[in-house]
């Protein structure tokens, strides 16, 4: 009997001791909170921007053809010249244009001369016409040639404006300001009005335009924040630098491409610089709308869910799943329109280690930056 009893005391004892073990084991086993970064939902204007690849495109590139056929006789520009409105790049023989001009000039003075001589007997008849000595014949007959005469006097005239105008063609002036190509003839070359390339191409580098297509879907939208904000805003990227250029919405082509439901849109920017060249290729942002003061999140914090979008929202060490309904996002930020508000902490980082209602430890907080892309509408050409 002492012996059983022993037993019995010894396995209480173990059994006692047991469950305090397996109790520490419980304890012990409890996951502790999972790390997160967050950030606060803040209230913004958020700017929306599409962004797109455009073509460089001078607002003025003539090519400068010589009007008449000639000998060209000097060239005034260097390649590549910065060359102004109005100044001369080139002149071609002019000797055989003046020599029309004088023949042209000549022939109207013989004409002038004979007109008068042909007025005076007009004159003349007419008077004799009124004394009974003259006929009606030979009045009609003087009156004929006059009318002939002058008629042979403005073609003379014309004749010695179209000649002045040749003339006017030996001497090439710029007809815009620009940067001068390369030149496709040298002096002492028979130059012609069909030639192909010209003599050079001047190509106006400030200000100078993007060309861009834009799908038909937004062009309604883009048209109305352009006219209400006198010019959409347009950035030109430069990834390398990290520069924009600002730039304004200048002109909708007429009609949307067919078979590409796209329509051509012009940008202008400043190029005092040059950094931009016709023909070359840039990356766009363009701003197409604006929201005004809304609950905005970054867009890492925005989760897609099988029941739609959702957020972690931490309260009180508590990550809880939320749905929320997302406006506009780009690759920064996103707007939420409804599911939380301007404050609420949004897990950034860590979320792969949470579940509903999952215990979180924030060891960072973060402010939502102010959207990036609003930079479109902040920067300044440099």
């Amino acid at each position: 009997m002492l012996s059983i009893g022993g037993f019995i005391v010894v396995t209480a004892g173990a059994g006692a001791a047991y469950n305090a073990s397996s109790q520490t084991q419980t304890v012990a086993a409890a996951p502790p909170p999972t790390p997160v970064k967050v950030a606060r939902a803040a209230v913004l204007d958020v700017p929306h921007v599409i962004e797109v690849v455009g073509t460089v495109d001078s607002l003025s590139d003539m090519l400068i053809r010589s009007q008449v056929e000639g000998v060209l006789t000097a060239v005034n520009f260097e390649e590549g010249d910065l060359v102004r409105a109005g100044a001369l790049l080139a002149t071609i023989d002019d000797r055989p244009y003046r020599a029309a001009l004088a023949a042209a000039k000549a022939q109207l003075a013989r004409d002038r001369a004979l007109l008068a001589a042909a007025e005076r007997e007009l004159a003349r008849a007419q008077a004799l016409q009124r004394q009974n000595v003259s006929s009606v014949q030979t009045v009609d007959q003087r009156s004929a040639e006059v009318e002939q005469l002058r008629a042979t006097v403005a073609l003379n005239e014309a004749n010695v404006e179209s000649a002045e105008v040749n003339l006017s063609f030996t001497k090439i002036y710029s007809p815009t300001t620009g940067r001068a190509g390369l030149r496709e003839v040298d002096p002492g070359n028979l130059v012609r009005p069909a030639d192909a390339h010209g003599i050079a191409s001047i190509v106006q580098m400030d200000p100078i335009s993007v060309v861009f297509t834009i799908p038909q879907q937004i062009l309604a939208q883009l048209k109305e924040h352009a006219r209400l904000t006198g010019g959409g805003d347009v950035a030109i990227i430069d990834r390398e630098s990290g520069t924009r250029i600002k730039g304004k919405l200048a002109a909708f082509d007429n009609r949307i491409g067919d078979g590409t439901g796209t329509a051509r849109v012009r940008a202008v920017f400043d190029n005092k610089d040059e950094r931009l060249s016709p023909g070359a290729f840039v990356s766009l942002e363009i701003q197409t709308s604006m929201s005004k003061q809304v609950v905005v999140v970054p867009k890492v914090a925005v989760r897609l869910g099988i029941d739609g979008n959702f957020v972690f929202r931490v309260r009180d060490g508590v990550a809880e799943q939320v749905r929320v309904a997302t406006a506009y996002s780009n690759d920064e930020i996103a707007v939420v329109r409804d599911g939380i508000q301007a404050g609420d902490a949004v897990v950034t980082d860590g979320y792969s280690r949470l579940g509903p209602s999952a215990k979180a430890e924030i060891v960072e907080v973060s402010p939502v930056a102010a959207p990036a892309l609003a930079r479109v509408a902040e920067v300044t050409g440099r």
